[in-house]
């Protein structure tokens, strides 16, 4: 039990203090009842020895009451701490052009987002936060544990998402790297991408920054081997005008993949279809965590109302009580 208006203490003690000197004071000055004789004296006698004492005992209860109420007693919840497991991550995905390709079904970007709300679903104690990329890479979804809000951003994306088309690998990292930079627990990225670095910053470099700051990052290449063949949205196959040969998305850098794990201290994958995928994102999700203090605030009920109903009732009862008396005397 706590009180909530605890500045109200001295001035309620003080105002309890007058009612209680006030009520003593009236019951000494009044004790003494002049009748008219003494008939009417033995025939109330009995009941002002049962009753004299019970208004102002019941008035002094009242005041009590009521300025425990005042004060506003409040039940609490005890406050606790708790060790939990937990890490903050980053889904970083590629939704460039090449992400149409139809090598995972209906499409490498549709798969992916399958996998990723999967993934996000299966969290338990774990802030989650995504970044998409292309040709420029921008924050869709801060940190949370909101599940729900993030898998509705998920929904969100499609290929037009990122209106400039490429592949800004280097961005994408620092843009993942601004949002972990504040978090004192253990900080990962996983960059999903399905192309090569063509534009922005060095992936190497930005990969070094991430580094510098904690945060491991995992890299997967998205697309079967020797690259998915280019066909429009009906799977229409798309070939070159010069020499005739069917035209292929290019497969992801490896090379430039595994060094940004690697100078992380993470690890590369490679995804060539849906299943693949998924058991890299599961496979990811068994890192090791940290422990994470977190505190469960205090919860307070208000109590004070029955107070307040008690005492005003204990009022009630007592006047009742002195107007009872007063009549039997008259009587």
């Amino acid at each position: 039990m706590r009180f909530a208006n605890m500045e109200y203490l001295w001035p309620a003690v003080a105002a309890a203090v007058i009612m209680l000197a006030a009520v003593v004071w009236r019951s000494l000055k009044y004790r003494r009842v002049n009748y008219s004789n003494f008939a009417a004296l033995k025939k109330t006698r009995h009941s002002l020895n049962l009753f004299y004492w019970m208004p102002d005992a019941l008035k002094v209860a009242a005041v009590i009451l009521l300025i425990i109420g005042l004060l506003r007693p409040q039940s609490v919840r005890k406050e606790t701490q708790e060790k939990i497991k937990g890490i903050d991550i980053i889904l970083a995905l590629d939704l460039s052009g090449s992400m149409q390709a139809q090598d995972l079904k209906p499409n490498r970007a549709e798969a992916a987002k399958k996998v990723l709300k999967e993934f996000v679903s299966k969290l338990a104690t774990d802030r989650v936060g995504l970044v998409v990329f292309a040709g420029k890479a921008f924050s869709q979804c801060p940190l949370t544990i909101d599940y729900e809000i993030v898998n509705s951003f998920i929904d969100q994306m499609d290929l037009k998402t990122v209106r400039i088309d490429g592949t800004n690998i280097g961005e994408a990292i620092l843009t993942g790297i601004n949002r972990l930079e504040a978090s004192t627990g253990t900080k990962v990225m996983i960059l999903a991408t399905d192309g090569r670095a063509n534009t922005g910053t060095n992936p190497v470099e930005s990969a070094k920054i991430a580094a510098y700051k904690n945060i491991k990052i995992y890299t997967i290449g998205i697309g079967k081997k020797g690259g998915a063949p280019r066909t429009d949205e009906y799977g229409r196959q798309f070939y070159d005008r010069f020499s005739g040969q069917p035209l292929t998305w290019e497969e992801p850098d490896e090379d430039v993949l595994t060094q940004v794990a690697g100078v992380t201290g993470g690890r590369y994958f490679r995804a060539t279809n849906e299943s693949s995928l998924r058991q890299i994102y599961d496979i990811i999700a068994k890192l090791e965590k940290q422990d994470i203090q977190v505190k469960t605030y205090n919860r307070y009920e208000d109590k004070f109302v029955i107070f307040l109903w008690i005492g005003v009732a204990l009022l009630l009862l007592a006047v009742g009580l002195e107007a009872w008396k007063f009549l039997r005397v008259l009587g």
